[in-house]
This record gives C-alpha cells, sequence and structure tokens, in this order.
C-alpha cells in the first residue's frame, strides 16, 4: 500500500546544508521528540487537564518559549501529538504488503484501532476533547489528511471497477471518516465501552461499503458485517 511520504527535513533528503545547520535540524527533531514522549506521559498520568505548557517544559527538560515556538499553543502541542500518531499509523501500512483498495481501508482504522487500543489512558482524553472542536482543536486538517487516505483507497477501487454504481469518492471517504469519529468520540466520552465502538464501527463500515460495492464485494462486505449468515 502507497501513500504520499510526509515530507521530511532537509536533515533527511541529502540537503547540502552546513554542519551548523544539520546540527540545528537535529536538534529541532530531538526536541520535538521528547516534548510529543512527555505529552504522552502527563496525558496518562493527568488527563489533558495536566498538560499545561510549564509542567510539559519542565517534563521534556526545554525552554516554556521553545514550546510556543515550535507548537504555537497547547492546542498546537495536542494537534502535533495526534498527528505524531498518524505518522506511526502511516509507516506500519506504508510497510505491509499492497491489497485490494477496500482492503486497505479496512486495515486503516483497524490499525487506527490498534493504536488507540495500545494506550488507552492517553487517547480517550485526547479523542474526548475532539467534540465539537473543544477549545478550538476539533480534527481539522488531521481528519482531512485520514479522509485523503480513505479516499485515495476509494478511489482506486473506482478505477477497478469494484463500484456498482458511479461514486462520489471524496463524500463517500468523508462520511466513513465523520460516522467513525463519532464512534470513536461517544467510546471517549464513555458514552459506549470499546467493544461497543469495535462492534458498531465494524458493522457501519461494511455497511456503508455494501451499498455502494459491486459483486462479489458487496456480498464479501455484508457476509463480514454479520448482518447475513455466511454460507
Amino acid at each position: 500500500m502507497s501513500r504520499a511520504a510526509t515530507p521530511a527535513l532537509p536533515l533527511l533528503t541529502g540537503s547540502t546544508l552546513s554542519p551548523v545547520s544539520v546540527g540545528w535540524e537535529r536538534r529541532v527533531q530531538e526536541t520535538r521528540a521528547s516534548v510529543l514522549a512527555a505529552v504522552g506521559e502527563i496525558i496518562s498520568e493527568s488527563g489533558l487537564e495536566g498538560l499545561t505548557m510549564r509542567r510539559l517544559a519542565e517534563r521534556a527538560g526545554v525552554a516554556v518559549a521553545t514550546l510556543y515556538n515550535q507548537f504555537g499553543d497547547r492546542d498546537g502541542v495536542i494537534v502535533a501529538f495526534v498527528a505524531d500518531g498518524l505518522d506511526d499509523l502511516e509507516g506500519q501500512l506504508d510497510a505491509q504488503p499492497a491489497t485490494a483498495p477496500i482492503d486497505t481501508t479496512r486495515e486503516l482504522f483497524r490499525a487506527l484501532d490498534d493504536i488507540v487500543a495500545a494506550d488507552v489512558d492517553v487517547w480517550r482524553p485526547v479523542f474526548a476533547s475532539l467534540q465539537a472542536g473543544t477549545g478550538g482543536l476539533g480534527m481539522g486538517a488531521l481528519g482531512d489528511r485520514v479522509i485523503a487516505f480513505v479516499e485515495g483507497d476509494l478511489a482506486k477501487a473506482a478505477a477497478e471497477g469494484a463500484f456498482a454504481v458511479e461514486v462520489d469518492t471524496a463524500t463517500l471517504a468523508r462520511h466513513i471518516f465523520v460516522s467513525r469519529l463519532s464512534r470513536l468520540e461517544r467510546w471517549a466520552q464513555g458514552t459506549i465501552e470499546w467493544g461497543q465502538y469495535q462492534d458498531s464501527s465494524h458493522l457501519g463500515l461494511e455497511l456503508i461499503l455494501a451499498s455502494v460495492l459491486a459483486e462479489p464485494q458487496r456480498s464479501t462486505a455484508l457476509r463480514r458485517s454479520g448482518v447475513v449468515a455466511s454460507e
């Protein structure tokens, strides 16, 4: 599965930078990694309410001014933390063998669930904060990035004749994402349990796909959803 690569810093591209510039780029990357690691630690220990710029600076061993210079504000720190998680997710998907486009969409959300389930104490408060863009955060460009992943897979599926009808892949990708995110927010807020979130999300995705897929993919999606008996 091939995704568009995240632009690398000059340090990683073989650019002819001076030793001073290379050293500066390395320090920026190391500082960013330390800060984002500290974000996860603090949220796990104290929730989002415990994440302050001063506490984060102390934990990461940097000046408060450095945080503001690199991330803008506390919301910018959280956005960077979520974006870093998406970077990891993209790397995992790129490392996997190529599969059919619809299956890569399924795998995207399975891998996302694995990341969240592996660090519930961190991701629950993060996703709970995303409802209605609390504090100006919301998913914003990060959500658009996930939607772009899905839209790319759907466009490939359309080119392969996988759909029974003409599909607006952008609209379908956004609907799939919003449907999934709304369930994730409900779990994060304690309205549903993790198992209920997974069951509901799996059912929702497969029924959405079954509504537009051509045979035999349509029957496969219906069987995967569990609403029809397996042959």
